[in-house]
Parts: C-alpha cells; sequence; structure tokens
C-alpha cells in the first residue's frame, strides 16, 4: 500500500509542476462515426448530426405530388416494370416526375401493361384535355375499375385511389378526343420518407444514439445497412413515438458503410417525417472502450464512502444523538463521509466572510447565529469519519447575481474556511467547490471555482474537487457538461475531477427507470470519457464519484417512482456498481445518501440505506450489505479482472498487509437475480469458502484442475482462497 500511495502522489505532485499542456475541452466526448447525410427530401439535413437532439430535420411531403419525382416512391420512374401501347421513348415527359413537362397523345389512347403486375395504392394524373379522359385498370382476375378527369380538372394533378387490393395488370387512357399528358405517377407501397448515411468506408456499427420523436403521420420506422447501397439488411425497428434521445446498442455489431432510416408515412396528404439526431458508433458507443483495470491505489474502505447533512437527519446536533444513532450508526457502513454544507448556512452575500474562530466560540455564522459546525464536526471526526465537504450553492438559494467581486470574495470564503477546518481544527479532510450548480452562470462559476481553490491553497494544501460534471454529452438536459465548468485557468488549483453518475436510463415512453450497472447504456461507463478528459487535461489526478445509488422501496417506506427498485436489488446492483467503479479507476465513491428522505416517493427520496427519520432509521438490504463489505474487504484493493462478460463478472481483490486475496463475482443479470447458473471459473488458489454478501450464508462449490465450479447468481459473492 505504501508503494502505491507514494507512485499515486509523485504523479500527482508532477502533473501540478509539468508544463502546461494544451487545454483540450472535449477532450472526453467520443464522436460518432463521420457521416454524409442525404434525404429523400426536405430542410436542415445538417441537424441530423449536429450532436444536439433538440434540433430536427423535416422531410417534405410525399402526397400529394411530393412523390413524383422520387424514385424510390413513383412506380413509373422505372420504364423496366410496363410497356407503353403505343411505344413512347424510354425517358420521356409524361413519367418523368415532372408535372411542368407534356406530350401529346394524338390517338386519344395509351396504355401500360406492368410486368409484372403489381399492387397499386395511388395514381396521379395531370393532363390537358378537350374531351373526357378515363383512367382504366385492369386486375389479374379480369376485373376493371373506371375513373373520369374532365376537361373542367385541366392542369391540376387529380389523384386516384384504386378500388382494390388485387394486382394491376393494365393502366389505361382513353378519351375521344387526342390529349395532353403532363404527367401519369403511381405509388405501389405506403409512402415514405428516407435519409441516407454515407459513413465513407465500411465501419463496425454496434450502437445507435437516435431521437425520433414523431407525430401520428410516422407509422414506421426501419434502419437497413448495406455495404454497397444495393444490398441492404435490416438493423433495427425505431419506435415513432418514442418521446426522449434513445441510446440503442445493437444485438449483433453490423458491417455497413451505409445506414437507411425509412420513415413509413400513411396514405394522406401533407403528412412528413422528423428525425432529430441520428449517431452511429461502435459497440461502445458514445462512452468508448473502459479503461483498462489497474490495481487501485486505496482500500475498500478507504473508497466508499456515504453523503449525510448536518443532524444525520434528526435536525439537531450530533452530540445530542442517542449512543449508537447517527454516525455512529453509519460507521458500520463507511469510514468516509461526504455532508452538503450549504453556503447561504455560511453567509447571506459573498461580501461578508464568515469567521468562523467566531462561530466556533458560539456567534455563529453571518447567516445562521445558531451555527457551529465545528461542534457537529468533532463529534463526526471522534467517531471515525473522514469528512469530505461540499461547499453547495446553486440559483434558487445563492444566485449568481450575489457575487460582485467573485474572484476575490471566493479567495476570501476559501482562505477563511480552510484556515479553520483544515489548518487549525484539521476537521475537514477534501472541499469541493460546489455540488450541482448546474444553472449557474458558467463563468461566474468559474471565477468561484478559481479563486476559492486558491484561497483554500493559500491556507492549507487540502485536495479541492470542482462541482460535479460529465463529459460525454455536452447538451444534457442537466446543463453538467464538464466544459462548462472548467478550463485551463478555473483548474490550476483542483487536484481531481468529480462526477455524479446514476445508473438511470429513460425508455420509449418518457419514463426514466433503474438498469443493471453492467447495462451498456448505464451511466457508470461514462467514468471512461471522464477519464479520457482528465488524461489529456489534468494528467495525474484522480477522480471521484460524490454520488450514485438506486431508489428502492425497505426501512418501512415505499417506492413508487418509475426509477425505483426492489430493496434486495438496491442492495444487489448498489454493491455491483461500486465494484465496477472500483475496477474503473475511481479514487472514492460515495453513495447517496445514508437514509431516506422523509417525504414522499420522488427521486433520490429513497436511495437510502435506511428508511427515514419517520421510521427510525431502519436497515435496508444495502445497509447490511455494505456492512458486510466493510468486515470482508475492508482492507483489500481491487488487483485485477478475471472475467467481466456477458455471463460473470470477476475481481480479484488482495490484502496487501496479509498476502491474502478474495475473488467477488457475480452475473450481470437484469431480473431474476436470485436464479443461478452453473459457471466454471479459472483459479490459481484454493478456495476455502463461498459467501454471498446478501445472505452471509456459504454455498457449495467443487475444484478440479484449477477450475472453480459454483452456481452464480445476480448477487455477488466473495469466494476467499489460500
Amino acid at each position: 500500500m505504501g508503494k502505491r500511495f507514494f507512485l499515486s502522489y509523485l504523479l500527482l505532485l508532477l502533473s501540478l509542476y509539468l508544463p502546461a499542456q494544451s487545454w483540450q475541452p472535449d477532450a472526453g466526448l467520443v464522436h460518432p462515426y463521420p457521416a454524409k447525410v442525404t434525404v429523400s427530401s426536405g430542410q436542415n439535413a445538417s441537424f441530423i448530426t449536429d450532436g444536439n437532439p433538440h434540433t430536427f430535420w423535416q422531410s417534405g411531403s410525399p402526397l400529394p405530388n411530393g412523390y413524383l419525382s422520387q424514385t424510390g416512391l413513383n412506380y413509373f420512374l422505372h420504364p423496366q416494370y410496363y410497356r407503353l401501347t403505343p411505344a413512347l421513348p424510354i425517358k420521356n415527359p409524361a413519367f418523368d416526375g415532372n408535372t411542368n413537362t407534356s406530350i401529346n397523345i394524338t390517338g386519344g389512347k395509351l396504355t401500360l401493361r406492368l410486368q409484372p403486375a403489381s399492387k397499386l395504392l395511388l395514381l396521379s394524373l395531370k393532363a390537358n384535355v378537350k374531351d373526357t379522359l378515363y383512367l382504366i385498370l385492369q386486375t389479374a382476375d379480369h376485373r376493371f375499375f373506371r375513373y373520369k378527369y374532365a376537361p373542367s380538372e385541366n392542369f391540376q394533378l387529380k389523384g386516384y385511389r384504386p378500388e382494390t387490393p388485387e394486382k394491376i395488370i393494365t393502366v389505361r387512357l382513353e378519351s375521344q378526343a387526342p390529349f395532353q399528358l403532363f404527367e401519369l405517377a403511381a405509388l405501389h407501397s405506403l409512402p415514405t420518407a428516407s435519409v441516407l448515411f454515407d459513413y465513407g468506408k465500411i465501419r463496425n456499427i454496434g450502437w445507435i444514439s437516435s431521437r425520433q420523436l414523431n407525430s401520428t403521420s410516422v407509422t414506421d420506422i426501419r434502419v437497413m445497412a448495406s455495404r454497397d447501397k444495393q444490398h441492404w439488411q435490416p438493423v433495427i425497428r425505431l419506435n415513432p413515438k418514442a418521446i426522449p434521445f434513445l441510446y440503442e446498442p445493437l444485438q449483433r455489431t453490423v458491417q455497413a458503410r451505409y445506414l437507411k432510416v425509412i420513415f413509413t408515412l400513411p396514405l394522406r396528404n401533407y403528412q412528413k417525417a422528423v428525425l432529430w439526431e441520428f449517431d452511429a458508433y461502435d459497440r461502445y458507443g458514445p462512452y468508448g472502450p473502459p479503461p483498462a483495470a489497474r490495481p487501485s491505489s486505496n482500500t475498500f474502505a478507504q473508497a466508499f464512502g456515504i453523503n449525510t447533512i448536518w443532524g444525520w437527519g434528526y435536525s439537531v446536533y450530533s452530540d445530542r444523538l442517542k449512543p449508537g444513532t447517527g454516525p455512529q450508526k453509519f460507521i458500520a457502513v463507511s469510514k468516509n463521509v461526504r455532508s452538503y454544507e450549504r453556503l447561504d448556512w455560511d453567509m447571506k452575500n459573498p461580501q461578508q466572510t464568515p469567521d468562523f474562530n467566531k462561530m466556533a466560540a458560539g456567534a455563529g455564522t453571518p447567516a445562521k447565529p445558531w451555527l457551529n459546525w465545528d461542534r457537529e464536526y468533532k463529534v463526526w471526526k471522534q467517531d471515525g469519519f473522514h469528512i469530505d465537504i461540499t461547499l453547495a450553492f446553486k440559483q434558487d438559494n445563492f444566485p449568481d447575481t450575489l457575487w460582485k467581486n467573485t474572484y476575490r470574495e471566493a479567495f476570501a470564503f476559501g482562505k477563511a474556511y480552510a484556515e479553520h477546518f483544515c489548518k487549525k481544527e484539521h476537521l475537514v479532510s477534501m472541499i469541493e467547490i460546489g455540488n450541482e450548480p448546474w444553472n449557474y452562470n458558467p463563468a461566474t462559476y468559474r471565477k468561484i471555482l478559481a479563486g476559492m481553490s486558491a484561497g483554500i491553497h493559500s491556507a492549507a494544501r487540502v485536495p479541492v474537487l470542482p462541482c460535479a460534471v460529465q463529459a460525454f454529452d455536452p447538451y444534457s438536459d442537466d446543463n453538467s457538461y464538464i466544459s462548462k465548468y472548467l478550463d485551463n485557468t478555473s483548474s490550476k488549483e483542483i487536484l481531481g475531477l468529480n462526477t455524479h453518475i446514476y445508473s438511470y436510463v429513460f425508455q420509449e415512453n418518457g419514463k426514466r427507470t433503474a438498469v443493471n450497472p453492467e447495462d451498456p447504456r448505464s451511466a457508470v461507463w461514462s467514468m471512461a470519457n471522464l477519464m479520457r478528459f482528465r488524461n489529456k487535461n489534468l494528467p495525474g489526478r484522480p477522480v471521484y464519484v460524490t454520488e450514485f445509488g438506486f431508489d428502492s422501496g425497505g426501512g418501512g417506506e415505499n417506492c413508487t417512482h418509475s426509477e425505483c427498485v426492489s430493496e434486495k436489488t438496491q442492495a444487489i446492483y448498489g454493491v455491483r456498481m461500486a465494484m465496477i467503479l472500483w475496477r474503473l479507476g475511481t479514487r472514492q465513491f460515495y453513495w447517496y445518501y445514508f437514509a431516506n428522505v422523509a417525504y414522499h416517493s420522488f427521486l433520490h427520496n429513497r436511495s437510502g440505506l435506511c428508511g427515514s427519520y419517520k421510521t427510525g432509521f431502519r436497515e435496508k438490504r444495502s445497509f447490511q450489505a455494505f456492512a458486510f463489505l466493510q468486515q470482508a474487504i475492508g482492507n483489500y484493493h481491487f488487483e485485477k479482472i478475471i472475467r467481466e462478460d456477458k455471463n460473470v463478472y470477476a475481481y480479484l481483490l488482495k490484502n496487501e498487509a496479509t498476502g491474502k486475496y478474495i475473488l467477488i463475482a457475480w452475473r450481470p443479470t437484469t431480473k431474476e437475480h436470485f436464479l443461478s447458473k452453473a459457471e466454471t471459473l479459472s483459479v490459481d488458489r484454493h478456495v476455502t469458502k463461498i459467501v454471498s454478501i446478501l445472505t452471509r450464508q456459504t454455498l457449495p462449490f467443487s475444484e478440479a484442475n484449477g477450475n472453480l465450479q459454483l452456481h452464480l447468481s445476480g448477487v455477488p459473492v466473495l469466494i476467499y482462497s489460500q
């Protein structure tokens, strides 16, 4: 452990003092395959691939006349499908899709014999006649359907819908007088609009991200793939009523140069298709491949933390709590605690820098005369916690307009805070500047970050993190993209990056639901984007996940919103996600939240490891699972991946003090988490026991020739060896 810590610290120091490289604000992004986009009709085709799911392309209307010039729709633009009597030139003005060109039919008769016979849904006719012109259709069973085009309709494009589903063998135009034919067109299938993507060369396409919300005008959307634009194969069907921007990992990778998105429209006039965004990637999608696993620099006990707040839900100082409650209860789960310290509790405006020494003496802060953070944090410290503080502010409680001389005011606060809580009292181990200030003016935030971090480091060399950001989606609805809040100037004093990750995805109906953390759509894999950004702009500095978790029932309270999972699933997914974050190289990861919020079932209000104050903080299965992990693997480091595939996840952990190893393994289930299946793992040590993290019961196994045979479910198990 000593060697790892020294090497990590040395890399961090080098990163701070090496000459700065050019700042790349989008270094974390994984760009979709570049494509040349061709649309069947309409405007703003560039919006389809502009990265912004709030802009869109809209097609033209195939009907009443938009289809005439489209070779994919107008059957009569293909002369190989019919024979004319009397014969006309192969290219002639009556069948060119242009209603402004014409040909004279001097004999008053023209017959098209279809080869082969074809079903026709619509015929369109424009003519100039002296006498009534009859459009006559003959079916394969010799039935006839007759329609009129009167002189009063001259120069109008008139549509005719055949009153039969049968195939047509001939189409005849007959009049008692010569006539001028401007256009005869036919639609043999439902009208469509399409978008063609040319990726320049054969690509391995394993992921599609799209937003294709349409009105009732679109009945079906198909994605087709081709190597040569001649032979097409189906890839996926998209739901035209899907509301949000969706991630669609494909069941199998498709090798193709071209993709075509085909929208089917009803047989009605003025119907259009819309495509907001469409991107194609390899199988890793917008997250890119995960970083290579490396041995962790910290133990599980050093890595895992929990989020809390002043009073631990009791709304009184922790020194007034009964033994075994508040911090004394949760020390069983984690030794790292992250507290939300609202800036509006410390001062009413940035011009009144708090005197924290006076606060400690009982005078309170400028905003809260009763407040004494020392009194609260000293109890936590005595109970064994390392304390991380997030100085939280957002527009509705500490608006950005309060800041006047932003850098100077932020510097003064940071210096005062660090001098007291870090240098003098040694209470705070790490400081985050902002929690989720995503509705703040980004330029104001960057000045706060630069000033406050510089002020903190003028007093104490405590680790400073920025607010939570992400590096994979510049157009995220929550406005959390990293380049808005960090630049080369504001990030000079930060000693790491910070993000919040929840394994939630939007479904087609617009509702957000939880998915297992191994799901390729899960934001847990966005750690790869943040790591790439870090490697380019802030090499050597650690990445922290200061919020992750799942909402569930249990602890005496229900959970009814769309993101909810069961109490047992919360424990199962929570442990699995913690292990994946550890494997991805996260320095520390903090569960949100220590307990449920005593309010209605709402996003994050049921993410606690316990029920709320109303239930006496009754423990959930997740509390018990993480408490067990602290006992069992608290002193272990992540060592390496044994397996990470669609069937099994298995990671090797090592206790560097004792040299002992533990394997943690599970199946990456999406449901039926307790269904066990036989699996084989290669082991090079003698297995002594296997224990479930949920029940703590030992499980049967057998060994033969270096292979471990066992039954694995979605519940992680600890495999002990010697």
